[in-house]
């Protein structure tokens, strides 16, 4: 089956390619950064650096594919954010140590420290399937490591949902099925109420990562090629379609202002 994606027209792609010569601008950036300030960025403290410009490469790899990059430039700014994405978790699961920032040849040392930004289970979530699409067995055994109690330090932490948690629980289960209960697991993510919620909760029952559950399903469970091509298509067909709207609104917001 080939899946056709529809990029958009000539003056979508104008602007993507727009916003993507920005991203590698910012590249080139941090890269020299990492020279130039080396001193102050491994003195430096809090939870905002890796988080923030994990989001950034993200971004790279977002346009680099909406503008028809080759597809080594768009890995490239995808391996960048999974380098910063893990560096984020190291630091807050193990405080007592210094964790080796790279982009490519060039390192820095940053400082471990309980962070207060960031440590959300969406957030661990999105770097656990990028551990398992570099098939990083070893990042994946520590990430296992991520709790509720690490959830805690997190100021937004009370937010966090039971439908979010449910499905926290239900990856943790899959990741290790020979001493968590996969199948109590799924119940009780089908078992959570949904009745009451209201505003920002509403929202996130409609945005929920299902297409990245069923893909996890498929490779664990060893389901046939077909198959797993069909939920992965059916993942980026869903993702293809959110970020449309999400340019589409930027674009709007651009010409008001």
């Amino acid at each position: 089956m080939t899946q056709v994606h529809h990029y958009g027209s000539f003056r979508e792609h104008d602007f993507y390619l727009d916003i993507y010569r920005d991203c590698v601008d910012g590249a080139y950036f941090a890269k020299s950064a990492f020279i130039a300030h080396k001193e102050h960025l491994e003195a430096s403290t809090g939870s905002s650096y890796e988080y923030s410009q994990s989001k950034s490469w993200e971004d790279g790899f977002n346009f680099a594919l909406h503008a028809k990059r080759p597809h080594n430039e768009a890995r490239w700014f995808l391996r960048q954010a999974y380098n910063y994405q893990l560096v984020h978790f190291k630091r807050h699961l193990f405080p007592q140590q210094r964790h080796e920032l790279r982009i490519d040849d060039v390192a820095i040392s940053r400082p471990g420290e309980r962070l207060s930004h960031g440590i959300h289970p969406s957030g661990w979530y999105d770097t656990i399937m990028l551990a398992l699409a570099y098939n990083d067995g070893e990042a994946l055994a520590w990430l296992d490591e991520f709790d509720e109690q690490a959830m805690e330090y997190d100021a937004n932490a009370r937010f966090i949902q039971p439908l979010q948690l449910a499905e926290f629980h239900i990856v943790k289960a899959i990741l290790k099925p020979q001493s968590r209960d996969l199948v109590q697991a799924i119940q009780a993510y089908m078992q959570v109420d949904l009745s009451n919620l209201t505003g920002d909760d509403a929202f996130y029952t409609q945005h929920i990562a299902l297409p990245k559950i069923d893909c996890l399903f498929s490779v664990f469970c060893h389901e046939d090629e077909q198959t797993y091509c069909a939920k992965m298509c059916d993942a980026l067909d869903k993702f293809g379609l959110y970020v449309k709207k999400h340019m589409t609104r930027t674009k709007s917001f651009s010409t008001l202002h």
